[in-house]
Parts: C-alpha cells; structure tokens; sequence
C-alpha cells in the first residue's frame, strides 16, 4: 500500500491540509455536478456488509469506490479506475473513510490533484446515518460473501459444500485451499469439442459426485473469478438456489491472514440431487435462442441485447482470442460490454485486488450502447468463463433478466454458415474511446 506522510510520528504536521465537510452540507451538494463522492474503503463494505461494530453496511447514495488498498497497482490500472469513476482534477473530491486522507495524499503527490479541492466528509458513514439517512447496497451482496464471513460459518460448524474451482488436476489446491474445499476440475462441468455444459444426466452425475444437492448452501472460489463463476452459473443452471461466490476468492483468503488446508481428500458423494436438471433454463441460452432474440422486431430488440464480454481486439476480429479458435469477429448485432485487455483478464470487471466492480462501474458499460437493468441482457464470450462472471454480476446488480449464451463465439463461429462481423463499428466508436482513455493509451 502506497502513503504519503512527512514523517513517522502520529503528531507530526501533514504535508497536505484539506478542507472538511459537513454531512449537512454534503447533503446539499450531492447532485452538483462538478462533485464526486468517493468511499475510500474496502469493497465489501461498500457493497453492503457492516464494519466491525457496525450493524449496517452499505455506502453513502452516489458515492464510488476507489480502496486505498488498491494503490499499489499498476499505473494504468489505477488510470482506468479514475476515468471511469470520474474522479478528475477539474471536480471537487468529497472522501470519507478511515483512510481518505492517505487517499487524497496520492491523488496530490501522484495524479496532480490541487489539495484545495479535496474535501473529507466529517465522521463518514456514521455521521451519515446520524442524521438519520439511509446507505446504498448492492441488492444481491449477501452472494457475493467475504473472507471473514466464510471464515464464521466454517467456525461455527455450519454445513457448507466449499468448491475450489480450476481447469485441470488441482496441483495448487493440494498445495493451499481453504479449509474443508474439495476440488473442482472445469472438464466436470463442461465438455469438448465447444466447452459447453455437459448435458444434464453428465452435471447430475458430476455435482452428486461433488456431494452437492439442490439443497445444499454451496460456496465457490478459485484463484480465477471467472473459473468461480463458471461454476456458480452451472449450479444455478441445475437448480441450486443457495449459492454464494467468494469475493476475491483465494487471494483475498489469504490476504485476510485466514487458515490454509494443505493435500487433498476426495467429497462424499451424494445419491440423489433433489431436482430433475433440464436441458435449458430462463438463464441458459442457445445458438437458437441467441438467433430469435436478434431477429427482434426493432421496437423489442432496443430492450433485449447480446452482449460481447471479450477484448476490443477480439470484439473487432484482430484476434480470435483462443490458440484452439481459428475464425475472428463477433456476433452480428452483439454490443460490446467491455471485458479486459485479453482473454485472461477482466480488468473492467475486476478491481485491483480481483474483488468485483462496484455496480456503478459495470451498468456505465452497458448504458454506453442504450441498455439498463430493466433490459435482457444476454452476455458471451470464448467459452463461456468470462461472461459467466459478467452474467453473475448482472444477478447481484439485480439485472431484470440476465441469461448467458453458453457457446459463445467458439460455437457461432464453427458453423461458416452464420453470419459474422469485423471491424469497428460506427457505432462502437465512442466506446473504443472511452477504453482507450480509460486505460492511458
């Protein structure tokens, strides 16, 4: 973590003086336009769960998350947290938690911020909730758990079925996983030559070997989020209601100094799953279902959207993003709803921590083409992993209708009788740029 201090003691004098705000006076500007309120604290809390001592959590209603955690990473990866938050030299900053005036420190010393229109917010969430306001959260947050509340639940002896998920064998998951974690290898949820889910006699019988049912409280985790939610869009696909994902998965495990388990032990097979696993699902789209929904009617089709979870490069056809994909392009019609700067990275979904955006960060994406949380979203990608972690934060952002098409580009483009596109769209531009911008290039 990266601050700036003159020196070593607690009394001695800042480098930086900023200005103070009221809660009063903040209510009284919020929905001035040259303002941005930034909540400086870990994403968790921000999305909803309470601070020790605290009995609700949640953030202050427009505020935008940017952790002081995150200032060690890369420079560009801090840019692009800055542009699409819009936090600017040009607008006054109003910060509130523990560590706003670290915050602020970089932002001077690092970005060229004018100490004078940096502003801290008096006694922070709880001077706000004095005043008797209410906080903000994201509505599926309880999904989307954190370390130490795992860490409470396995304490306390709660039944939990724990997946640590990956592709292939699990060497890392016997060398570190969390406590009671049993492995799961990707080829038990999908199948070649596309990818795709198994059918639904190969997922009962590969989630009855993982000893999960329809009923049981499922927790996934990995050292990939895209990995983790391949797996929790699988099991909602099945029919598991109680599912949550770990925010961050093992990296933010370990950060929190938690227990690791070291070798492996095989799960208890269950015999029954509890619910019949259909072919489809209201989540669950096909190349045939992907077909009717663009074939829309003009007056429909501006509320329902597929939408492209790739790379630019790979949006455009410069790359088809897969050594094992031969054809580029995308799916006509297909919007492009950001994703990162490759196919292993999901840096505009991921902060730099690998906890999930804040909601604000994501919906931004989405409204770049004309789409809102009351639309249809259908998203792809490659193979189904990154989309099913855009598919997942569309859920917890509480998206009306949020499904996946399973085949993604790897099953459009194998048939060279659909259609595709390449290229830059005119239509698109706006969004390259704003990429562009976003990312300091």
């Amino acid at each position: 973590m990266v601050l700036f201090m003159t020196g070593c003691d607690r009394g001695a004098q800042r480098q930086y003086a900023y200005q103070h705000i009221t809660v009063i006076e903040l209510s009284a500007r919020m929905s001035d336009s040259d303002v941005v309120l930034v909540d400086t604290r870990d994403s968790n809390l921000f999305n909803g769960w309470p601070a020790s001592g605290d009995k609700v959590g949640g953030h202050i209603p427009r505020a935008r998350n940017f952790s002081v955690r995150w200032l060690n990473a890369s420079k560009e990866s801090l840019n692009a947290l800055l542009a699409t938050k819009g936090i600017t030299a040009d607008k006054q900053i109003i910060a509130y938690g523990s560590d706003a005036e670290q915050w602020m420190d970089w932002l001077v010393a690092e970005k060229d911020f004018s100490p004078s229109s940096l502003v801290i917010l008096n006694d922070g969430i709880r001077g706000w909730l004095k005043e008797e306001n209410t906080l903000e959260v994201m509505p599926g947050y309880k999904d989307l758990i954190t370390p130490q509340w795992l860490d409470q639940k396995i304490r306390s002896g709660k039944r939990l079925s724990i997946m640590d998920v990956s592709w292939g064998t699990g060497i890392r998951f016997v060398i570190e996983h969390i406590p009671g974690a049993v492995h799961v290898d990707t080829n038990l949820l999908e199948s070649k030559p596309l990818w795709n889910l198994r059918s639904p006699q190969g997922l009962d019988k590969s989630l009855l070997s993982l000893g999960i049912t329809s009923d049981a409280t499922v927790v996934v985790y990995g050292e990939d989020m895209t990995a983790a939610a391949r797996m929790v869009f699988t099991l909602k696909h099945a029919g598991v209601e109680d599912v949550k994902l770990l925010n961050g998965g093992l990296t933010a495990w370990k950060a929190a100094d938690l227990p690791i388990e070291r070798g492996s032990h095989q799960p208890e097979a269950a015999e029954h799953f509890g619910k019949t696993i259909s072919e489809g699902s209201e989540i669950l789209y096909g190349t045939m279902d992907v077909e009717e929904l663009l074939n829309q009617p003009a007056s429909s089709q501006s509320k329902q959207w597929l939408v492209s979870v790739r790379s630019w490069p790979e949006y455009i056809g410069k790359t088809s993003g897969y050594n094992y994909i031969q054809p580029k392009g995308r799916i006509p019609g297909a919007q492009w709803g950001r994703s990162g700067s490759d196919p292993w990275h999901m840096e505009d979904y991921l902060n730099p921590d690998g906890t999930l955006r804040e909601a604000a960060d994501l919906v931004s994406y989405w409204e770049d083409f004309g789409a809102s949380t009351e639309d249809t979203l259908v998203f792809y990608c490659g193979t189904g992993w990154r989309a099913s972690l855009a598919w997942f934060a569309a859920e917890l952002i509480g998206v009306k209708n949020a499904g996946l098409y399973d085949g993604g580009w790897f099953e459009w483009s194998s048939d060279p009788k659909r259609s595709v596109l390449l290229g830059d769209p005119a239509n698109q531009v706006s969004n390259l740029n704003k990429h562009l911008q976003n990312n300091g290039i």
